[in-house]
């Protein structure tokens, strides 16, 4: 049983309700809405719809601020005056530059990504303003040592295109780009008139083409003034006189084996008449690179950074083990952490130098008139081996030419010998 006066209270209740729903509705509209569809969820597609609103003003606005920044970028590649002149303006002369490097505009798109041209390229479109020789002379130093060049072949190049840089200086010529195919075809007859070697001819010659080439490849020059100039004629070349076996015999004797230089002498006499490697090769060599158990030396550090296995003749191999196991200790002791092959006996590694002193000295005390370099070892091992009916392909790996041609000048040593065999042995029917 409700208790007395709550009927009233709950009239007055509704009643409140009702006056509270007026006020949130004073046009009364309430009674529109759709039935079933809650006021809270219109309000929320509501505000919904405002937010897309803003965003798609957002977005209008960066497209027209694009537009702006792109129109600003079209004017400065217009130009006004003098600098929009010429080449099209400062925006489309960079991008000559990039594509006469690259063959790509400044940025270009690989797969969805976006790359700038590297700093080397843009360094490479800023050198091509700058090309006084004496410059380009250092630049062009420091690309062959990084391009792994021996130090005796970029000392040798500096100083033959000193040559040529004091010739351009002479005729006023102070930038490499002036220089023309008549100027090189011009210095190239100053060079054949001189009273030199072929072979140092071509050597006058020969960076001055290395120059002009890196220049070509790094876009610091668009034509090779070099184009079709010859070095030398290296059809006409010939061997130097090269030692007899008897006189290389003789050579081989003048060691005194009682002194312990001399035995390493002797070893480095035996290592380059054997192998036929170069002198700089030789002094490359490490104890690691002598296999006495197979007798090879490994050349690992050879003329173009080429790697080979060349073989020890028995003389070799047994004056090298003497020098090994008796000589280097001593050397070594005084520098213990070094793995160079021979030695001095201060225990630093030997030089070209002093090979060169030392064989000039046992070439003398022998009575031998010829020269007796080290490449004349290398020069007579290739003969001697030609001589004895050796296959010049084998010739050809032993000494490390990449092209056979630069064998077949060995050839031209011993046609007198051939002759005197032919006539020796052909029955003559």
């Amino acid at each position: 049983m409700l208790p007395r006066g709550y009927s009233e209270v709950r009239k007055n209740i509704d009643n409140s309700v009702q006056l509270q729903k007026k006020d949130n509705n004073p046009e009364g509209e309430a009674g529109e809405q759709a039935p079933g569809v809650p006021e809270d969820r219109s309000q929320k597609t509501e505000v919904r719809r405002q937010k897309t609103e803003v965003r798609r003003q957002k977005t209008e606005d960066r497209r027209q601020k694009s537009e702006v920044r792109s129109q600003k970028t079209e004017g400065r590649g217009q130009g006004t005056g003098d600098r929009g002149q010429g080449a099209g303006g400062r925006g489309q002369r960079n991008q000559q530059r990039c594509r006469a490097v690259t063959g790509k505009g400044n940025r270009y798109r690989n797969e969805a990504t976006m790359h700038r041209v590297s700093d080397e390229n843009r360094h490479q479109r800023r050198d091509t303003k700058n090309m006084d020789i004496d410059t380009a002379k250092i630049r062009f130093k420091n690309y062959l040592e990084s391009s792994g060049y021996a130090a005796s072949t970029i000392e040798c190049y500096s100083v033959y295109l000193g040559y040529f840089l004091d010739y351009l200086r002479k005729i006023k010529v102070m930038d490499l780009k002036q220089v023309t195919h008549e100027t090189i075809r011009t210095y190239q007859l100053l060079v054949a008139d001189m009273d030199i070697a072929e072979e140092t001819k071509g050597m006058r010659l020969r960076p001055v083409k290395r120059l002009f080439g890196w220049l070509l490849d790094t876009h610091r020059l668009l034509l090779d003034p070099t184009e079709n100039i010859r070095e030398t004629n290296r059809q006409n070349r010939t061997v130097p006189e090269v030692l007899t076996v008897a006189e290389m015999r003789l050579l081989l004797e003048q060691p005194n084996l009682c002194l312990r230089m001399q035995i390493r002498d002797r070893a480095i006499m035996e290592t380059l008449y054997s192998s036929g490697i170069r002198l700089n090769e030789l002094v490359q060599l490490t104890v690691h690179d002598v296999d006495l158990k197979d007798k090879v030396l490994h050349i690992r550090k050879g003329k173009g950074n080429r790697q080979r296995v060349v073989p020890l003749g028995s003389n070799a191999a047994t004056y090298l083990k003497e020098y090994l196991e008796k000589i280097r200790p001593r050397y070594a002791q005084k520098n213990k952490q070094q793995r160079r092959l021979f030695l001095t006996d201060q225990g630093r590694p030997v030089t070209g130098n002093s090979i060169r002193t030392s064989l000039f000295h046992y070439k003398k005390a022998a009575g031998i008139t010829k020269t007796a370099s080290p490449h004349s070892f290398r020069r007579s091992c290739a003969t001697h081996l030609l001589q004895q009916g050796a296959d010049i392909r084998y010739v050809q790996k032993l000494l490390g030419h990449r092209h056979i041609r630069t064998t077949q000048i060995y050839t031209r040593v011993y046609p007198i010998d051939l002759k005197k065999t032919h006539t020796r042995t052909h029955p003559g029917l």
